[in-house]
């Protein structure tokens, strides 16, 4: 088990008309829309199904959604189709991204994507993405601090409508955190990375220069970079 279910589970992340996934759009599109004045060419970075994207191609913005999942990128295109998109959704690995140099003025990485990567692998993520950013590109990430998360996560959580949180097992060096979610139906696990806020912000600031740092909520955050 792992991330496959755990998207399909939450409709905040499968189900883009749903109250759940427009939250999420609703938080974000003011700052978006604030730091991305001028139009340009825009990869979304583990698209999902490609709620953003749609969102930036309706102002304007030229988008390219990729990600890793075959299935989210089915049901992306799925929904382009249904609105007659012309975003074009690839199946990529976002360490080895099929991009020339120098191809985007942005990047966004929403949803608190970095808990899918290692240390080693997020320094490849963000070597990646400076290196398809034009000179004075922008590099847009969201992220939830897992280490603030943690303590309240073991108290046991109800998320969504039907799951909650069973039981949390943390690794020796305190890197990942195996999240086990229940509901009367199944029970399935996912192994996050355990990235809090300093330590994403220190690795980012290796590629690029900080414009900005947007404390959404109590732990969730936006950080704007400019290429260096």
């Amino acid at each position: 088990m792992g991330f496959e279910e755990y998207y399909q589970a939450f409709r905040a992340y499968t189900d883009i008309y749903s109250k759940e996934y427009q939250k999420r759009i609703e938080e974000l599109e003011p700052y978006l829309l604030k730091f991305m004045k001028k139009k340009g060419k825009v990869l979304d970075l583990a698209c999902g199904v490609g709620g953003f994207s749609f969102l930036l191609e309706e102002y304007g913005f030229d988008v390219i959604g990729v990600d890793i999942s075959e299935k989210m990128i089915d049901k992306a295109r799925a929904y382009g189709n249904e609105k007659n998109s012309k975003v074009e959704f690839l199946i990529g690995d976002a360490m080895n991204l099929p991009f020339k140099d120098n191809t985007f003025d942005y990047v966004i990485f929403l949803g608190n994507t970095t808990t899918h990567f290692l240390p080693r692998e997020l320094n490849k993520v963000f070597k990646e993405v400076r290196r398809i950013l034009k000179k004075e590109g922008l590099f847009l990430i969201n992220f939830i601090d897992m280490r603030e998360l943690l303590p309240r996560i073991r108290m046991g959580t109800v998320i969504g409508e039907k799951y909650w949180i069973n039981k949390v097992t943390i690794d020796k060096e305190e890197k990942t955190a195996l999240i086990e979610y229940k509901s009367d139906e199944i029970t399935f696990r996912v192994r996050f990375v355990i990235w809090g806020s300093t330590t994403v912000d220190l690795l980012a600031r290796m590629y690029f220069t900080p414009i900005e740092t947007i404390k959404l909520n109590e732990l969730s955050y936006l950080n704007i970079y400019k290429k260096k």
